[in-house]
């Protein structure tokens, strides 16, 4: 092989390593993406595994044994006389279709509350309240208790307005409870297998590649070296021609 054509064959190979270089390189960020798509999966799994949700006694026939309590919800809540409210005198209430505040009532039909005409506050004993409409949000029962969960919301007992309810102290009262969600674990175990047979298909598949490009890597390496040395005998000879002469 001259000098001339060697070197053209170096450029080529030169070219070639730098592709699959950076073939490589690509192939190591995307297992990267897919090492942290694996790791929000398992995030999202343990979470979903590890939540906690509200319940409510709705119904004051039980057994002696206990009873099982209902997911909190607003109507559940103010069917056990229970209101939605904030830490500042403020109560959340849901308007009808026409706008009007719709006026609560518990299990035997009393009304939580009512509304003074003048003020427009809602009247609980003898204290008064502002009203913030709760329309969009009071009927989303997670958003409802994550919002109690995290202290942005308390309950009210409209049977005694100065007992504002909070997460800290459930456990002391005998309708509610935090407990364990188990509800949503089966389709978190069927998301995640999911997910996880994703990824590790996809990874599987670029370490397949990255093998094939190392391969690839080390025979284009060993010509390159091949020709190399070619080019240097080359001008090492073609040196020695000149200087004998």
């Amino acid at each position: 092989m001259g000098l001339s054509s060697s070197q053209g064959r170096l450029l080529m190979l030169t070219s070639r390593l730098s592709d699959i270089e950076l073939q490589e390189i690509m192939i190591s960020q995307r297992q990267s993406q897919l090492a942290m798509k694996s790791e929000a999966a398992a995030q999202e799994y343990s979470e979903a595994m590890s939540n906690y949700k509200l319940t409510i006694k709705v119904d004051d026939s039980y057994e002696e044994k206990g009873y099982k309590k209902e997911n909190l919800t607003y109507d559940n809540m103010t069917k056990m006389g229970y209101l939605a409210a904030t830490a500042n005198n403020q109560i959340y209430l849901k308007k009808d279709e026409n706008g009007e505040w719709i006026i609560p009532k518990d299990l035997d039909g009393n009304d939580l509350l009512s509304i003074d005409k003048t003020t427009g506050k809602a009247i609980i004993g003898e204290d008064k309240f502002e009203i913030l409409d709760g329309t969009k949000n009071l009927d989303n029962a997670k958003k409802l208790q994550q919002s109690i969960i995290n202290g942005t919301m308390f309950i009210l007992n409209a049977k005694n307005n100065k007992d504002k309810i909070s997460l800290e102290n459930i456990d002391s009262n005998t309708e509610m409870e935090y407990v364990l969600d188990t509800s949503d674990d089966a389709e978190a175990q069927s998301k995640y297998d999911y997910e996880l047979s994703r990824v590790s298909k996809s990874d599987n598949q670029l370490e397949m590649d990255l093998k094939q490009l190392e391969t690839q890597h080390e025979a284009i390496l060993k010509e390159y070296d091949s020709v190399k040395e070619v080019i240097s005998n080359n001008v090492e000879r073609t040196f020695n021609l000149f200087s004998n002469g």
